[in-house]
C-alpha cells in the first residue's frame, strides 16, 4: 500500500508542506504563504497543466518510426492504438492511417496541431532519427528490411500504402 502524503501541496513551489504553511485561503488556491508572499498566482504557474500535458503525450506517442522514399520523407508513430503519419519537415497534416477505409489517409480530427503536440513530435523524432530507426525505400526493397522490431513491422502495410500514393 501506497504513504499517503502529509500537508498539502503547493503549486508554486511543487512541494508537500505541512498545513501550517498555508493561509486559510491558501489550501483552496494550493498556494503556499511564501509563494504567495512573492506574488506568484494560479495563473503564473500554469506552466504545471502544461509539462502534464506535455508528460502524457508523450507518454502516448510511442513505436516511432522514419521512412524515406526517393523525394521526400515520413516520421509515422502510434499513438493509442492508431497509426499516423506525418512529412518529415512537420509542414503537412497530421495523418491518420485508417486500414479497412478506401481512402487510407485521413486528416487527423483527433490529433490536431497544436504547441504541446508539435514539441512532442518534434522530441520523437530526433529521437527516433538517434536509436536507427529509419526504413530507407531503397533498403525495403531489399529482403533486409526485416531488421527493424516487431513492433514497427505495423507500419510496414502503412508504407506500402505511401508507395501507392506516389
Amino acid at each position: 500500500m501506497g504513504s499517503k502524503k502529509r500537508g498539502h501541496y503547493c503549486i508554486g513551489c511543487g512541494d508537500y508542506l505541512p498545513n501550517e504553511k498555508f493561509s486559510g485561503k491558501g489550501h483552496r488556491k494550493h498556494l503556499c504563504k511564501e509563494c504567495k508572499r512573492k506574488g506568484k498566482t494560479i495563473n503564473s504557474v500554469s506552466t504545471s497543466d502544461y509539462d502534464r500535458k506535455l508528460h502524457l503525450l508523450s507518454n502516448a506517442i510511442k513505436n516511432c518510426l522514419l521512412f524515406y522514399m526517393e523525394n521526400e520523407g515520413f516520421f509515422l508513430f502510434e499513438y493509442l492504438g492508431s497509426r499516423y503519419m506525418i512529412s518529415d519537415d512537420f509542414d503537412s497534416g497530421i495523418f491518420v492511417y485508417q486500414d479497412n477505409s478506401e481512402q487510407k489517409f485521413n486528416v487527423s480530427k483527433e490529433l490536431q496541431k497544436s504547441e504541446i503536440v508539435m514539441e512532442v513530435l518534434y522530441k520523437k523524432y530526433y529521437e527516433t532519427m538517434e536509436n536507427g530507426h529509419v526504413l530507407d525505400y531503397e533498403d525495403m526493397m531489399d529482403e533486409e528490411y526485416l531488421e527493424i522490431s516487431k513492433k514497427r513491422r505495423q507500419f510496414l502495410e502503412v508504407v506500402l500504402s505511401i508507395q501507392q500514393l506516389y
